[in-house]
């Protein structure tokens, strides 16, 4: 019974660590829901959720470059509305039509969440302080704005934590 118990729980242990059983949609630890390899042209956005803002910190595009991923920096997907003013701007990240985007979430003071309802399924991500929370999915191809927003109560700022995805 106890070796039955055990197999099972080593089983499911390396298929969520290694990805093979994880969803892309739930935002798991340790990115085992991201597709491996990530695909040629992913944006991958580094994302830090503090109360009450969501802060890019930096982003980057997967290109495979005779077979290797390179990582290139890519500043200019990163904006802010009205310009940068801590704890009131409104971030947006610029993607094209149909690019596939990871964006990896940190929290360093309470828990956040990131929802952001899109044509093709909804995202809906617990972060968690002090561990990295990854979402992959794909830009809608119907050029827009998608707003995201804070789904966890996180202090008396909460309503103003919102971002968009800006594809075009």
């Amino acid at each position: 019974m106890y070796a039955l118990a055990i197999a099972f729980t080593g089983y499911s242990y390396v298929s969520i660590a290694d990805g093979t059983s994880a969803t892309y949609r739930y935002g798991l630890p340790l990115g085992s829901g991201l597709p491996k390899p990530l695909p040629n042209g992913t944006l991958v956005v580094y994302m830090l959720a503090v109360q009450w803002a969501f802060i890019p910190q930096n982003a980057t595009e997967i290109i495979y470059v005779n077979g290797h991923m390179e990582n290139i920096s890519v500043p200019q997907v990163i904006g802010y509305a009205q310009g940068y003013n801590p704890g009131l701007s409104v971030p947006y990240i610029k993607a094209m039509p149909g690019q596939p985007i990871v964006i990896v979430l940190y929290s360093n003071n309470v828990d956040h969440g990131l929802y952001i309802q899109l044509p093709h399924g909804t995202q809906n991500l617990n972060i968690v302080p002090g561990i990295n929370t990854y979402a992959f999915f794909y830009a809608p191809n119907t050029p827009g704005n998608y707003t995201f927003h804070c789904s966890e109560y996180c202090g008396v700022g909460h309503p103003l934590m919102y971002g968009y995805i800006w594809v075009g």
